[in-house]
C-alpha cells in the first residue's frame, strides 16, 4: 500500500511539473517570437556601438565583447523562460512574489517601469531626431515641422494606437517590417563601409569626403586589433542597452505557442545569435567607415546627401516605431503590477493590524 501511495504520489507529482512546465494559451508562433524578440532588443542600440568601439577598444576585443555579453545575455534571458516553468508564474511579480515573498513585489515592478518608461523617453526623442529633418527634406515648411510637434503627432497617431495591442503576437506584421528596416540599415552600413565612397587615402578620397561638406571626417589613430582597456567600458556599457529586453521576458514565455522551458530557450538562442551576428557587422562596418570620429549614432556621421542614408534614417525609424509597442508593454505590465503590488501590501498591513488588535483584545487586561 506504501509502495502504490508513492507510486501515485511520483505520477501526480509528474503530471504537475509537465502542467507548470508547458502554459498553455500561448498563440505566437516561433518565427513570429523571434522576429518580435530581435526588433524588441535591437532598436537603436544597434547605431551606438561603432562609437563605443572608437573609444578605443580594438577590433578582435570589441567582437569579443560584443559575443560574450550577447551570450550572457541570451543565458539571462532563457533563465527567465525557466523560472517561469519551475514555478508556473507568468510574470514578473508572481516569480519576485515565490521567492522574495509577496509583501515586496511592488519593488520589481517599479524598477521594471522606470525601466521602460526611460526607455520610451529615449525612443521618443529619437523619432523626434529622425523624422524632423526628413520631413523638411521632403519639403514640410519650417513652422509646421518641429521636433517636439512632430513626436506629438506621431505619438497620438500612431504610437497610441500600437500600444494599445495587449497581446504581442499581434504585433508579429510590424516586427517583421522592423525587422526588415534593421536588415536595410545594416546592409547599407556594410555598402558604404566597403565601396569606398568615405574613403580618406591621400590622393583619392571618397566623393562624400571630397567636398569638405562632412563634419567628422574619418581617422583610424587609435586603430588596433587587440587593445583593451577602461575604455572598453563605453562599448560595455552600450551593448548592457543593445542587448537588453528582459522585462518582456515572461510576456515572451507565455505568449509563445505550445511554450515550454526548452522551445522558449531556443527561440531566445536563435534570436539572440541573430542579433550578435548583427551587432558584430554593424559595429565593425560603422568603425571600419569612420574609425575614430564615429558619433553615438551612426547615422550622424554620414554625408547630407548620401541617399543610401537618407533611407537608413527612414529604415531606423520605422524600427524604432515598430519596436515602441513592445517596451510600451514592458511598462504598462510593470506599472499594472506596481499598482496592485502597493495596495496588496496595504491590505496586507491592515490584516495585520486587525489581527494584533484582536489577540489584544482576547488576551484581556493583564495585572
Amino acid at each position: 500500500a506504501a509502495a502504490a501511495a508513492a507510486a501515485a504520489a511520483e505520477t501526480t507529482e509528474d503530471v504537475s511539473t509537465k502542467k507548470i512546465d508547458a502554459i498553455s494559451g500561448g498563440t505566437s508562433s516561433m518565427s513570429a517570437s523571434i522576429f518580435n524578440l530581435v526588433n524588441n532588443v535591437a532598436g537603436a542600440g544597434i547605431l551606438t556601438l561603432s562609437a563605443g568601439m572608437a573609444s578605443g577598444t580594438g577590433w578582435v576585443s570589441a567582437s569579443l565583447i560584443c559575443a560574450v555579453l550577447g551570450f550572457l545575455s541570451s543565458h539571462t534571458f532563457t533563465l527567465i523562460g525557466e523560472a517561469c516553468a519551475l514555478t508556473g508564474e507568468k510574470d514578473f511579480k508572481g516569480l519576485w512574489a515565490r521567492t522574495m515573498g509577496p509583501n515586496s513585489t511592488f519593488v520589481v515592478d517599479g524598477m521594471i517601469t522606470i525601466l521602460c518608461l526611460a526607455c520610451t523617453v529615449i525612443y521618443s526623442g529619437i523619432l523626434g531626431d529622425v523624422f524632423t529633418p526628413l520631413l523638411a527634406r521632403a519639403g514640410l515648411p519650417a513652422h509646421m515641422n518641429g521636433r517636439s510637434s512632430n513626436i506629438l503627432v506621431l505619438t497620438a497617431t500612431m504610437l497610441f494606437p500600437l500600444c494599445m495591442i495587449k497581446n504581442l503576437s499581434s504585433l508579429a506584421f510590424t516586427s517583421v517590417l522592423g525587422f526588415s528596416a534593421i536588415m536595410y540599415t545594416v546592409l547599407f552600413i556594410v555598402v558604404r563601409s566597403l565601396d569606398g565612397t568615405y574613403g580618406v587615402v591621400a590622393g583619392a578620397a571618397g566623393k562624400f569626403v571630397s567636398d569638405g561638406i562632412l563634419k567628422h571626417v574619418p581617422s583610424f589613430t587609435k586603430s588596433s586589433l587587440w587593445r583593451l582597456d577602461f575604455t572598453s567600458l563605453v562599448l560595455a556599457s552600450n551593448l548592457g542597452l543593445a542587448y537588453i529586453a528582459h522585462y518582456n521576458g515572461p510576456a515572451f514565455y507565455r505568449e509563445l505557442k505550445d511554450t515550454n522551458s526548452k522551445r522558449f530557450g531556443t527561440m531566445v538562442r536563435i534570436s539572440f545569435s541573430l542579433l550578435t551576428a548583427l551587432y558584430v557587422v554593424t559595429m565593425v562596418a560603422g568603425y571600419k567607415t569612420f574609425g575614430d570620429v564615429c558619433q553615438g549614432n551612426l547615422l550622424l556621421n554620414y554625408h547630407p546627401k548620401d541617399i543610401l542614408s537618407t533611407l537608413g534614417r527612414l529604415a531606423t525609424g520605422c524600427s524604432i516605431l515598430f519596436g515602441y509597442p513592445l517596451v510600451a508593454a514592458g511598462a504598462r505590465e510593470g506599472l499594472s503590477g506596481f499598482v496592485d503590488g502597493l495596495k496588496n501590501r496595504k491590505s496586507a498591513s491592515s490584516s495585520k493590524k486587525q489581527q494584533q488588535q484582536q489577540q489584544q483584545q482576547l488576551s484581556g487586561p493583564s495585572f
